[in-house]
C-alpha cells in the first residue's frame, strides 16, 4: 500500500459502540484459508473485511 500512496481508514474520534455484540460463548469462525491470501488463479479465492466505519 505504501509504494502505491494508499493508507488504512483511520477515525479521528474513540470507537464508539458497536451495533453487533459478540457472544463470548460462541465458536468463532473456522479460517478457511488458513490466513494464506494467495489464489492459485483469478477467481479462486474471495475474501473480505466487515470493518464498520461510521461516515458523515
Amino acid at each position: 500500500m505504501r509504494s502505491h500512496e494508499l493508507q488504512g481508514a483511520f477515525l479521528r474520534k474513540k470507537w464508539r459502540t458497536l451495533s453487533t455484540r459478540r457472544d463470548p460463548r460462541a465458536a468463532p469462525a473456522p479460517d478457511l484459508v488458513n490466513r494464506d491470501f494467495t489464489a492459485p488463479a483469478p477467481d479462486r479465492l474471495w475474501v473480505a473485511d466487515a470493518t464498520c466505519i461510521p461516515t458523515g
